[in-house]
């Protein structure tokens, strides 16, 4: 806690909402009703110049005002100060050229309502296109709400529903985004096709909406700074819910994504993905009070993706606080090459995933079903402290420099320790059905297993291989089917003030036993073996230092080596 609490009122101060009134947008002026002024709704004709025309000639503070009808156009050109406002429908006119999105060409020859270099104005619309919704380009103090944007879903190669490109001070509130492309129908491709699209922008605040059913990502973030993502609901679309994309300029930071819905979306929830060969870079980041369900999957099969609350790939500085995760295909949070991660009060039926660099990642007051360590894991500080857990896994040669394990309850681990670094295994609840020891120390820079309660029901407890070195195990609490602990000639064991108890049917009831003790130290443990059994047994030639050891019941056997102590 003393770790990371600094840095979690940091991001908390650092992240204002970005919140702005209509009435902040928009000074006191008239409401023009276009069919006051000769416009035809319901009309089969092109009517882009007519309404054209009364927005160039609106002053600023007024409002154009299209009432119950349809309205069709090819593009209606905003200007700065002058509002819309529809509560019929503006939809595209057959002449609006059609585009496709591409990586080159990003927007299209006619968006439905364009804003190119226009400031302080609301949008407030029901509109159909078959391109872009609405496309502001290096336009600022923009609000779109009460809006609802109807895309193409035929279409196979769709521009966003809302794209901005180099603008700012943008809010869009109580709206409604969907059918924008295709509907993804296969596990490993998919159509392009938006919701929402910020390129190149800052200060975005995207709040209380609806964004589903298009071919791509709900909300894609791109090169863009200062951007939250708020009490949303994101479903069925394509790619990720929410996905950030680094660009060049190293402007990507200060993200809140916090108490959105995001369900059966084909990709993550949330992924944050930064493939550069530069440092994890510090984003920012809070994603908090989320709830995500059944990600990654399309008609029932498995895509490539699907976290449940967030993929993060060589970023840093993210807290990752109170999420809900259910029925996702791929691991609650998955970290790749980060820098500083926090995960607090999360709830998850799936797992933590960590692999590669990692410069330090705290995961406390979780419930997930295993946390993963996977091959090639390099960290320098894990802290997995007070969660709820299945298990823990570790491959073999991992390095973790400061490996802290404490005050877990895991319902169902076996934990293989044989990599480089320091492990401390400290006042944890480990319950183990398995087969394979509770904990097994092949190999490790120095261990501390210390004040836990281990019940190891088909196996032994504690297993140490003779690379072990610098174990101490102290004040646990052992209940043991096989050997409870079993040491193959580590050097400079300490077992101290344990109370170790066999389980009786096993093929080896001791309750310690050591081949060939190096530099051993028992001293005040408690023994509950089985009646005329031996229940701590010395094998070899070794020296041995025991004192104050508390034998219940069974018998001793020290074989031929050199004890000392009281």
């Amino acid at each position: 806690m003393i770790r990371y609490f600094p840095i979690f009122i940091f991001l908390l101060a650092a992240f204002p909402s970005i919140i702005y009134g209509q009435d902040e947008l928009s000074k006191n002026g008239n409401e023009i009703n276009v069919l006051d002024n000769g416009i035809l709704h319901d009309s089969e004709t092109d009517q882009t110049e007519a309404i054209q025309e009364l927005i160039d000639h609106a002053a600023e503070g007024d409002t154009v005002f299209f009432p119950e009808g349809h309205y069709l156009v090819r593009t209606l050109q905003l200007r700065t100060g002058v509002s819309i406002r529809s509560v019929g429908t503006i939809k595209h006119h057959p002449s609006a050229k059609a585009g496709e999105f591409s990586i080159e060409k990003q927007n299209s020859p006619n968006p439905l309502i364009l804003g190119k270099g226009v400031n302080d104005l609301s949008i407030s619309i029901k509109g159909e296109s078959k391109n872009e919704g609405i496309y502001l380009y290096k336009s600022h103090q923009i609000r779109i709400y009460d809006t609802e944007l109807v895309g193409d879903s035929l279409k196979r190669r769709a521009y966003p529903g809302i794209m901005t490109f180099e603008s700012s001070g943008i809010e869009i509130a109580n709206t409604s985004i969907h059918h924008f492309g295709m509907p993804r129908t296969e596990t490993h491709s998919y159509q392009p096709g938006t919701g929402i699209r910020i390129l190149s922008s800052n200060t975005i605040s995207i709040h209380d909406s609806e964004i589903y059913r298009n071919g791509e990502n709900g909300v894609f973030i791109h090169g863009s700074r200062k951007v939250e993502v708020i009490h949303n609901v994101i479903h069925h679309n394509g790619m990720s819910a929410i996905q950030v994309a680094f660009g060049d300029s190293g402007k990507e930071k200060d993200y809140i994504f916090s108490h959105n819905i995001m369900d059966e979306n084909a990709s993550d929830a949330i992924d944050i993905n930064n493939r550069s060969k530069e440092k994890a870079k510090d984003i920012e980041c809070l994603i908090i009070e989320n709830i995500a369900c059944g990600n990654g999957y399309v008609k029932g099969e498995s895509t490539p993706d699907g976290s449940g609350i967030a993929t993060l790939i060589n970023v840093s500085n993210v807290l990752i606080h109170k999420n809900e995760a259910l029925r996702n295909n791929r691991p609650a949070i998955y970290v790749e090459s980060c820098g500083v991660i926090l995960a607090h009060g999360n709830w998850a039926d799936n797992q933590v995933e960590i692999t590669l660099d990692l410069e330090e990642m705290h995961v406390t007051d979780n419930r997930f079903s295993s946390i993963n360590l996977i091959a090639n894991t390099r960290a320098k500080i894990i802290h997995v402290r007070d969660n709820e857990l299945g298990s823990l896994s570790l491959p073999n040669n991992i390095q973790v420099d400061e490996f802290t394990i404490e005050n877990n309850n895991f319902s169902h681990a076996n934990f293989n320790f044989n990599m480089k670094g320091e492990v401390h295994l400290i006042g944890n609840t480990i319950q183990n059905k398995s087969q394979n020891p509770t904990v097994l120390i092949t190999k490790a820079d120095g261990a501390l297993i210390e004040n836990n309660e281990i019940l190891s029901e088909k196996a032994s407890a504690i297993i140490l291989r003779k690379t072990a070195k610098n174990v101490q195990i102290l004040n646990n609490k052992i209940k043991s089917f096989n050997t409870g602990i079993f040491d193959d000639n580590s050097t400079a064991l300490v077992v101290k003030k344990n109370k170790i108890e066999s389980i009786p049917g096993g093929s080896e009831n001791q309750a310690f036993r050591s081949h060939y003790p190096n530099q051993l130290t028992l001293e005040g443990n408690e023994y509950i073996g089985i009646a005329d059994t031996e229940t701590v047994v010395l094998v070899g030639k070794g020296k041995a230092r025991i004192s104050k050891e508390n034998l219940i019941s069974g018998t001793v056997n020290y074989g031929g080596v050199e004890i000392s102590g009281n």
